[in-house]
């Protein structure tokens, strides 16, 4: 039994167990199962301040010795979601020129994505890759000739003239990689490289590249709720055994976990579940029914508008008649109350998403362990970088060949 399935149905057995914790979203509901059971976890819970929330949230060791008292398990499953950091390869150093026009932190995980691989090969794929920069570094630090699929013409075209400009062999193909004609650049010595491909994309690639026997795939997993099924189903065979039942909001909390935005987006972001949660206090009076009310999402610039303005427009939206006499400043109040209750309920939710991520990561790994793929799952760097540093490692053991530069 290898340790990725000792890792994977250790998981299991603590996720399903506990699960009472981590599905229901407080955000839609306003009293959850567990509260009644554990009153002493939610009194905690809402004597904390805003700052102790967001300090808890941003930081899974501090959240895991909070809840430890209430949710006796918490430490293991913390234990169970470290991943071993990958071993750093010494690179060639670039000039700064090379990665101007790069966000500092996208580069800092290219150059980290790329320091982490455990093989090379002198052809590589990149999957959904955008601008392609990492196919750039990567051309440029072991001189492979880059094949890169992304599915935006305009993405597509600035890879090509900077190619061109530089003299470097690397062609970007305009290309949706759900379509047939992706399969054409999976070839079994073939290696193949995706930074932060989200779901569907990303798990496409790993059953293409089973099915053409790819030598090697280097792959860093992302956003999985983004998918057209609603519930997710288990890639590997031990997976269908010890299927979560995750569904599109559940697949959502893995990835919760976020760099901290500038000022201004958190202001925004706040201020928009604020006035929505408010919007929500007042359509549940209206309708006479205590169920939350899905309202399509509104762009960002709605957290400049008055709160009344804001409801009128979700009530459009919905088609509910709004009464002239309604007392706005209650409602964004009860708006501000719940938003606190909210994020103080979350952290108990919040304590889950690393599991379920690196459940969802072992899930894949498995699935090409099981088709005779040598397999690691190691973290390429750290969260500050990017809380999605997952990397998964793969190389056929019939081609099995020493990594070099």
């Amino acid at each position: 039994m290898s340790q990725l399935v000792t890792m994977f149905q250790q998981l299991s057995e603590q996720l399903l167990h506990h699960q009472h914790f981590w599905r229901p979203v407080a955000f839609y509901h306003n009293t959850l199962a567990w509260m009644t059971e554990d009153p002493d976890l939610v009194k905690r819970l809402y004597a904390l301040s805003h700052d102790q929330i967001d300090q808890l949230g941003g930081c899974s060791e501090t959240l895991t010795a909070f809840l430890s008292d209430n949710i006796p398990a918490a430490p293991a499953l913390f234990a169970l979601s470290q991943l071993e950091l990958a071993p750093v390869k010494t690179l060639s150093d670039v000039s700064p020129h090379f990665y101007a026009g790069i966000p500092g932190r996208k580069w800092q995980q290219i150059k980290a994505f790329t320091q982490s691989m455990d093989h090379t090969s002198p052809t590589i794929t990149e999957w959904c890759a955008g601008k392609s920069h990492l196919g750039f570094y990567l051309q440029h630090v072991h001189k492979s000739k880059i094949e890169a699929l992304e599915w935006d013409s305009n993405l597509v075209e600035q890879a090509n003239q900077r190619a061109q400009q530089h003299n470097v062999p690397l062609h970007s193909h305009c290309i949706d990689v759900l379509n047939p004609e992706a399969e054409q650049y999976l070839r079994q010595s073939q290696h193949v490289v995706a930074l932060h491909a989200c779901g569907e994309l990303h798990e496409h690639l790993l059953q293409l590249s089973i099915a053409h026997n790819v030598n090697a795939l280097h792959l860093a997993p992302c956003c999985y709720h983004k998918r057209r099924g609603t519930v997710y189903q288990p890639l590997s065979t031990l997976g269908r055994s010890l299927d979560l039942g995750l569904n599109k909001t559940e697949l959502h909390t893995a990835v919760m976990e976020t760099v901290t935005a500038g000022a201004t987006v958190q202001r925004q972001r706040k201020q928009l579940q604020i006035m929505r949660l408010g919007f929500d206090c007042l359509q549940r009076v209206l309708l006479a029914k205590n169920e939350f009310l899905s309202v399509p999402s509104l762009p960002m610039s709605w957290a400049k508008a008055e709160f009344s303005d804001f409801c009128r427009h979700c009530a459009h939206l919905v088609n509910i008649e709004l009464p002239l006499n309604i007392d706005w400043s209650d409602y964004l109040q009860q708006g501000e109350t719940r938003f606190k209750q909210v994020s103080a309920l979350d952290l108990v939710r919040f304590l889950f998403r690393r599991p379920i991520e690196v459940w969802l990561a072992l899930d894949r790994a498995l699935m090409l362990e099981e088709q005779g793929y040598k397999v690691s799952v190691t973290r390429f760097c750290s969260p500050a970088v990017t809380p999605r540093n997952i990397l998964i490692q793969a190389t056929l053991k019939a081609n099995l060949q020493p990594y070099s530069i």
